[in-house]
């Protein structure tokens, strides 16, 4: 509450980048003051030698050499910082995997949805880009700064395209975060989902996992639910333009995201 969004809408737009907290400027400049921001590494990355490509591609996005970000090879499971290397770079062992569900393969039984991956399709999306991480975007669902159904207003005829990852949230609390943004009516006109690599992936709790947590609640949306996508708090991390236009293209385990400011 101590943000004056009224003059940040007034004045010339400059480009703010993070991610987890900075949800709260990031997702709130693209739906409170409709401008675009950057969900990307925060300032403290940049100071690693050498530099992974993904911070390459966050500087060359907030300088305009970049319009478009594609998926990492490997990503970092166990990070090597510590408080005597705080500038370690990202240590990056495991390779990248998408799993990517298609509606048309959705089976409903007893207890949720049967996922079955089209891991060979090639998925094309499009759509205004907006999310952030899920821990935050609950805490302002329902709040005087909650103005996420006047934007999938403004721009149904785009379609949203949300972006989501989690951080301190189990896959309880993420089923029952996607459970409440879809019950508050943030998913209408969605076009598609990218969810990110949560925090504590892998986890498993009373046989629910972190693909059944979402996909159970997002699958009679009807629209490509795309996972474990370079997002958020494992990196690496592709920089997106909250609140730009998207091409999303899937295929082949390989993401390509090209964004338009319009």
């Amino acid at each position: 509450e101590y943000v004056d969004f009224a003059r940040l809408c007034e004045a010339e737009p400059k480009w703010y980048m993070g991610f987890s907290d900075n949800t709260n400027m990031t997702y709130l400049l693209a739906t409170l003051c409709d401008t675009a921001s950057i969900y990307g590494p925060c300032a403290a990355a940049f100071g690693m030698e050498p530099w992974h490509e993904s911070l390459q591609d966050a500087y060359d996005l907030l300088r305009g050499k970049k319009d478009a970000v594609c998926g990492y090879a490997y990503w970092e499971k166990e990070s090597t910082k510590d408080e005597e290397h705080p500038l370690e770079p990202y240590h990056v062992t495991e390779p990248r995997k998408l799993h990517v569900f298609l509606p048309e393969t959705a089976k409903k039984t007893k207890s949720g949805y049967q996922l079955t991956e089209t891991d060979d399709a090639a998925v094309t999306m499009e759509g205004r880009l907006l999310g952030g991480c899920m821990d935050c975007l609950v805490n302002l669902l329902g709040t005087k700064y909650d103005k996420t159904t006047e934007f999938t207003e403004r721009y149904q005829e785009d379609g949203i395209l949300w972006f989501l990852e989690a951080c301190d949230l189990n896959v309880m609390a993420i089923r029952r975060a996607v459970w409440q943004m879809k019950n508050a009516g943030w998913f209408s006109h969605v076009k598609g989902f990218l969810i990110g690599r949560p925090l504590q992936f892998g986890q498993e709790l009373m046989g629910l996992d972190q693909y059944h947590a979402v996909y159970d609640l997002l699958a009679e949306l009807g629209v490509p639910v795309i996972m474990d996508v370079d997002l958020g708090h494992l990196p690496p991390m592709m920089p997106v333009i909250c609140g730009s236009y998207a091409t999303v293209e899937v295929s082949a385990n390989d993401i390509r995201i090209k964004m338009e400011q319009k």
